[in-house]
């Protein structure tokens, strides 16, 4: 590992080891370089602020899983993987997640994946438009987020996203445009109309 990558490490472990008593909106970057035991400018040298740590460590992280994770022949190995993985730093996560406001992680996850899958779309597709890929790319990365949040967010208890798989293979026998055009919605929308 190199010096950089050694003295971004050590920022991040000092950031995850005041993660486990205090939220991610109260640390300060003093407080990171103190228990780091280093100095503002070498915090500034590698990073913006914080939330700039948080995403190098994420990056960092999920480059190295999904590099690791290469070897997973199917989605249910590697959503099982990603769970424990989270699981793993279960501390990082669940704070840094908890937080919603400028440059938070939820965002940078968003965009993260949904690049990773505008990008797969291209290969698949190489005749799709730059806006489709924009559009399946955000799609997947929202429903991917819209499930991923309320686990992380409730301690990473119950169903995590190992069991997505099983419950994309049950819906893949519905016709999603068909659920959301407007021959569903009229047949349950509430009646408006007034009764004498």
């Amino acid at each position: 590992m190199s010096r950089t990558n050694k003295t971004k490490m050590l920022l991040a472990q000092s950031l995850i080891e005041l993660m486990k008593t205090t939220p991610l909106e109260k640390i300060s970057v003093n407080d990171i370089v103190e228990q780091a035991g280093v100095g503002r400018n070498t915090f500034y040298y590698h990073f913006e602020d914080k939330f700039a740590l948080v995403n190098w460590y994420f990056q960092s992280g999920v480059t190295q899983f999904l590099v690791e994770s290469g070897q997973y022949s199917n989605w249910p190995e590697l959503l099982r993987s990603m769970e424990n993985y989270f699981r793993e730093n279960k501390t990082f996560y669940c704070n840094a997640l908890s937080y919603m406001g400028q440059n938070c992680l939820a965002d940078y996850i968003f965009h993260f994946v949904s690049d990773l899958y505008a990008q797969r779309l291209a290969d698949l597709n190489p005749e799709s438009s730059s806006q489709e890929r924009r559009f399946a790319g955000d799609f997947i990365a929202g429903a991917l987020l819209g499930l991923l949040l309320p686990w992380v967010n409730n301690g990473m208890r119950g169903e995590g996203p190992s069991e997505i798989y099983g419950y994309l293979q049950k819906i893949e026998k519905y016709d999603i445009i068909q659920l959301l055009g407007p021959r569903y919605w009229d047949k349950y929308a509430p009646d408006n109309t007034e009764k004498d």
